[in-house]
């Protein structure tokens, strides 16, 4: 008799869960595909400010850990258009010679940053002396294990429903085995 209110729990549990959530095979859908290539895309609001040295621009490209990577291939674009493609050396470093100050997107791999160049004679203080592409990180992340928020809510809603669900019927199934000892009448 337990098992099979436990059984009807876990039943009832489900089919509350199907109701509340609907929308987790879409979820799950959306990031099937383990095949596609992660792309990390850049953002203007993140492009960083690097200053021009001598007409050339200048930047490194590093793991997450920041080892430089060496022979690298890194595109560099202004819209889109190729500015140049240039290979990193021993020490993870490229640099495109004869840039007009601009915002340009390097790209290496995966990756994409978005850098804003500037001359030495106007470049803002916090204007950095070369750009750093750190592989799987610039940009706006999150293109594989990124959690909508939305998705956290109905999480916590479904949990606390089913914590709710086996509270009502352990109280369900106290309530049947005190209706089960009343005595008949013959």
């Amino acid at each position: 008799m337990k098992y099979f209110g436990l059984v009807r729990g876990a039943a009832v549990s489900l089919a509350a869960l199907g109701m509340v959530a609907p929308q987790a095979q879409v979820y799950a859908q959306q990031g099937s595909n383990t095949n596609a290539p992660m792309v990390v895309k850049s953002d203007a609001k993140l492009a960083a400010d690097v200053v021009l040295i001598e007409g050339s621009f200048a930047g490194r490209v590093v793991d997450h850990s920041g080892t430089p990577l060496v022979d690298r291939e890194v595109v560099v674009k202004q819209g889109d258009k190729e500015v140049a493609r240039v290979t990193t050396n021993e020490k993870g470093v490229f640099t495109v010679k004869n840039v007009k100050p601009g915002n340009y997107i390097a790209s290496s791999g995966n990756t994409d940053g978005n850098f804003r160049v500037w001359n030495e004679k106007t470049a803002p203080a916090s204007a950095k002396g070369h750009a750093l592409l750190v592989m799987g990180q610039n940009g706006a992340r999150g293109a594989f294990g990124a959690v909508d928020p939305s998705l956290l809510l109905l999480t916590a809603a479904v949990i606390a429903s089913l914590i709710i669900s086996a509270i009502a019927l352990g109280k369900i199934n106290n309530l049947q085995d005190d209706v089960d000892k009343i005595p008949k009448s013959p």
